[in-house]
């Protein structure tokens, strides 16, 4: 009853939330006490400054923590906010990842698809509407969240990010804690498991800001990311192909759209 309860208590935010907004992880303290626990908070909005939102077991088709090439369950109980509890257990970098189920969302007007593909740089979703392969009304699109956040204990610059087995996955490529003030941050996109090119990366630095820089990723799906003092950073990009997964299919979906979110902190 009381999953059923906060399902129905969210649905309107992820109705209403669900295109165009980054879904991402925070943590409390991005660089906590070794050995401490830290909460995670779930955020769903914009300007990345988004709603906290609660634990809910069938959102979460993983969450784990990863730490030097291993990983372990992180689970929080329906209803907490943070979400998220979690207590690195070494003394070097810790990945906590999150994948969410697989929504759907239709479209109410041609002019809403439009205005939100063009603003996530996924312009080229409208031509199939445009040659008269899909309809330009009620189109419905399937999508999933696969976010990642980096917590460091306090004082170490030690381990690196790597890649977790997402369907799509931001790595940082150095521990942003080892970046010197004007060193930039370099990562890079994997769909599949591959370099994804030529994806439309956001970036904001600090919370309640505008997207802060735009970054097409390269042949190898790689970005620097210029360096602009200690952050909190968010790195958001999406994917949009044919529908892909079983359920996409089976509820007939025109698109499907993975997204994949990144925040760390700086060390300067």
């Amino acid at each position: 009853m009381r999953i059923f309860t906060l399902l129905m208590s969210f649905v309107l935010v992820f109705a209403t939330y669900a295109s165009a907004h980054e879904y991402y992880l925070l943590p409390k303290d991005f660089t906590p006490p070794a050995g401490a626990s830290v909460g995670v908070e779930h955020r769903l909005g914009q300007k990345f400054n988004g709603n906290q939102m609660p634990w809910v077991t069938p959102w979460n088709v993983r969450s784990e923590i990863w730490q030097d090439g291993k990983s372990k369950s992180a689970k929080g109980i329906d209803g907490d906010r943070p979400a998220l509890k979690v207590s690195p257990d070494q003394n070097k970098i810790a990945t906590v990842i999150h994948q969410s189920n697989v929504d759907f969302l239709t479209f109410s007007t041609w002019e809403k698809f439009v205005s939100y593909t063009n603003k996530e740089g996924l312009a080229h979703a409208q031509q199939a509407s445009n040659d008269g392969i899909k309809p330009k009304e009620g189109l419905k699109e399937a999508y999933a969240r696969y976010a990642k956040t980096l917590i460091t204990p306090a004082g170490s610059s030690e381990g690196i990010d790597a890649p977790t087995g997402l369907q799509i996955e931001l790595i940082a490529l150095k521990n942003p804690m080892s970046l010197s003030a004007t060193e930039t941050m370099p990562v890079q996109l994997l769909y599949d498991g591959k370099p994804l090119a030529g994806a439309n990366l956001k970036v904001f630095v600090g919370i309640d800001t505008e997207v802060a820089h735009r970054i097409i990723t390269d042949t190898e799906g790689k970005a620097n990311i210029p360096a602009e003092g200690e952050g909190p950073y968010l790195l958001n990009a999406i994917h949009m192909t044919e529908p892909q997964g079983k359920e996409a299919k089976a509820k007939n979906a025109h698109w499907e759209s993975f997204w994949a979110s990144l925040t760390f902190k700086r060390a300067k």
